[in-house]
């Protein structure tokens, strides 16, 4: 097999460039890459799944360390590349977008959890952080290197600015933290911002409470004007009155008056636990 090509090597080789549309910023520091691979911590029974390997800069790593590899590129030009590269006795590769993979479907089918890396394209960062929770349970964990201003948002603190939706929900399912940032000269050809690697473990079991999409609806009812107390902003969410919400935050011991920005993740559970009780009991407008 060939070796893999540093982002110069190959784009010289070839007399082409990254391409927009894409978002593609090649990872061009190895050292980089293999600390990314190490803070996954792979072992050798492990299936893996790559978000958008392009030029193998993860992949390089990841091979040696697993069962299986699973290789995710919407580029087809960068897929052509990979099956010249990838032994395909270990590496499966999609030429699909990741938003439309079935990650649960993989996950029934090895029988295992997966672990899934990733230098994720800018604008699917958010998109696909809520595909993987809507495949809990699917993921154990996940490392990601992502735009830094979107990462703050994933492991932000409550009552910060950053605080949202996501933030919310990967803290009932998961646990985030901020591991490294990383330069844009590390990047071939080099990004506007900073970047920053993440690593989300996900929880052995589902929390008690409503299924993803309630909590989806009503954490997201609740940051739609952030200026709003909880009990107005939530005033309406599942056909429920402000008797109904007020109701379900005086049980969960949460103050109507506060701000969603305020709550935690753990909070926003209870509260969902509770509003969920109430559409049940139809208590409603």
């Amino acid at each position: 097999m060939p070796d893999f090509l540093s982002p110069s090597e190959y784009f010289h080789q070839n007399k082409s460039r990254p391409r927009k549309r894409f978002g593609q910023h090649f990872l061009a520091q190895p050292a980089t890459a293999e600390r990314i691979v190490q803070s996954a911590e792979l072992k050798e029974g492990d299936v893996a799944v790559e978000i958008g390997p392009g030029l193998g800069a993860l992949t390089r790593f990841m091979l040696p360390k697993v069962k299986r590899l699973y290789l995710i590129e919407v580029d087809g030009e960068m897929v052509e590349y990979l099956h010249e590269r990838a032994p395909a006795e270990k590496a499966v590769i999609y030429e699909q977008d990741a938003l439309s993979f079935d990650f649960a479907n993989l996950s029934d089918t090895e029988g295992k959890r997966l672990i899934v890396l990733g230098n994720l394209p800018y604008n699917i960062s958010s998109p696909l952080v809520f595909r993987l929770l809507e495949s809990f349970p699917a993921i154990e964990r996940a490392v990601f290197m992502v735009q830094k201003e979107v990462g703050m948002r994933f492991a932000a603190a409550p009552g910060s600015k950053d605080y949202g939706v996501l933030t919310v929900l990967l803290g009932i399912y998961s646990k985030v933290q901020a591991l490294f940032t990383v330069g844009p000269r590390q990047f071939y050809p080099p990004p506007k911002v900073d970047s920053i690697v993440l690593r989300i473990d996900f929880g052995n079991e589902r929390p008690a409470g409503p299924d993803f999409e309630f909590l989806r609806k009503l954490v997201s009812k609740a940051f739609q004007q952030r200026r709003k107390t909880l009990g107005n902003s939530l005033t309406g969410v599942f056909g429920l009155s402000a008797g109904a919400i007020k109701d379900a935050c005086e049980q969960a011991a949460i103050d109507p008056k506060r701000r969603p920005e305020t709550l935690s993740a753990h909070e926003f559970l209870a509260l969902a636990g509770l509003v969920r009780r109430q559409t049940l009991t139809g208590n409603r407008l």
